[in-house]
């Protein structure tokens, strides 16, 4: 069994490059695998690998400056999760886009925490709010909060866009929620940046919720960025939400195109991936089977 690790942490660090020569020289000690980004902003990462070996990454962490307090979200995976270690230094954690503008997102403006029991009691309640994906369309098309919102988007710093097309809900109450929480982070400022009234953003994500609430109104199965690709979020009462995209059978099963020049991520059963040559459409199904995918 291998232990997975998920965290963030927004704090000033001085020499992006120094520390990450830091934390690659204790993964490799370590034996860890996965992927770290590492900016003056502060450091994402999400890597596996024994129980031990995470518990002494976690010990080791914690002693650079500002990350005491870091929160980790720990998950289990029956297989490696990660075929390799990919550590870098990046100008974002998670890339919004605008310090290219020199216009950045304030953090400062960052909306208030709503707990995963608070949230499960809005929807208990019946109360009235509005709930907003700040993932891609990709990670929503598996799994997803009743009534969310999910943005048509393929990559993060696509929100802005997004953000314009709901002006109309600037006085209403708003969640955000992502994965772990780091792209709320970001989000919900954007969001009270752009005169949005009311906003909350989800403490810990979808991962907290499962793990405080029981994952109760969240349908479908998480989008997680390692081999696993899924993973159970709802303890209640589960559902499925996704299709095959070729005989609309309902399953929770993500392949990439085989045809590289689309590597399109499609939901796809494995009596469909067989007959379907493991492709998206019949024009990619032909080219692969031609070989003429590269």
């Amino acid at each position: 069994m291998f232990t997975v690790l998920l965290y963030y942490k927004y704090v000033n660090i001085e020499n992006p490059e120094n520390f990450k020569a830091k934390q690659t020289e204790l993964c490799k000690k370590l034996g860890l695998k996965g992927r770290v980004i590492i900016s003056s902003e502060g450091i994402n990462g999400t890597i596996g690998g024994s129980k031990e070996s995470t518990t002494e990454y976690i010990s080791e962490t914690k002693k650079y400056p500002g990350m005491v307090n870091m929160e980790w979200k720990i998950s289990e995976s029956k297989t490696d999760p990660f075929p390799k270690l990919r550590i870098v230094a990046r100008e974002e954690i998670v890339t919004l886009g605008f310090k290219k503008t020199q216009k950045d997102v304030n953090l400062q403006n960052k909306a208030n925490y709503i707990e995963p029991e608070e949230l499960k009691n809005l929807y208990d309640k019946g109360e009235d709010f509005i709930i907003i994906d700040a993932r891609n369309e990709y990670e929503g098309r598996i799994g997803k909060f009743k009534n969310a919102i999910v943005p048509d988007i393929k990559v993060f710093r696509q929100f802005p866009e997004f953000v314009k097309t709901i002006g109309e809900l600037k006085n209403k109450p708003i969640v955000t929620y992502c994965t772990g929480g780091i792209r709320c982070e970001k989000a919900s400022a954007y969001l009270r940046e752009q005169g949005f009234t009311n906003v909350r953003q989800l403490h810990g994500g979808i991962h907290e919720y499962s793990e405080k609430a029981g994952g109760k109104n969240f349908e479908g199965e998480m989008y997680v960025f390692d081999a696993r690709i899924n993973i159970k979020v709802n303890h209640e009462n589960p559902t499925i939400i996704s299709k095959c995209i070729h005989c609309g059978e309902s399953i929770t099963r993500y392949i990439n195109c085989a045809n590289k020049l689309c590597n399109k991520q499609i939901v796809c059963c494995e009596k469909c991936q067989n007959e379907k040559s493991s492709t998206c459409s019949d024009k990619c199904r032909i080219l692969v089977q031609n070989k003429v995918t590269s």
